[in-house]
């Protein structure tokens, strides 16, 4: 792709975090849409870019989210899977006037940005594409 309005490449932690996150309801959005059985063809090519041994580069990565967050939109979430780097705040924890450090939870493989504990209710965390426990740090 490479086009200028392609998300940057700090983007797609988050969204790749996104997805990682919603993959089941993501995974039911698509297929009522598309009316097929089984992952959609753009959900499953990013799942096993992320679980295959060689680590996908960056551009790959950010092709096959926007291919899915294209197939998000066109089924209906008008937000697609780059909503999550929209959402951002400007303040760092522990260091911003009035917000403490905080708990992480980050991608056992490094390739997504992980969640906050308050963005779940399972625990232990289980990354939702690879099955693997994310590691818990502290910022």
């Amino acid at each position: 792709m490479g086009a200028a309005t392609d998300p940057p490449d700090d983007h797609i932690g988050p969204a790749l975090a996104y997805v990682c996150q919603r993959l089941g309801p993501l995974r039911e959005l698509l297929t009522q849409a598309q009316g097929t059985l089984g992952d959609p063809a753009e959900l499953r090519a990013l799942t096993d870019a992320v679980t295959a041994a060689q680590r996908p580069g960056l551009s790959e990565l950010r092709d096959l989210l926007q291919a899915l967050h294209q197939t998000v939109q066109a089924a209906g979430d008008p937000l697609g899977v780059w909503q999550a780097t929209s959402q951002r705040s400007l303040h760092l924890p522990g260091i911003s006037s009035g917000t403490p450090f905080e708990e992480i939870f980050l991608c056992p493989l490094g390739r997504c940005a992980g969640r906050r504990p308050d963005q779940t209710t399972v625990f232990p965390l289980k990354c939702a594409i690879t099955g693997r426990e994310l590691e818990r740090t502290v910022l």
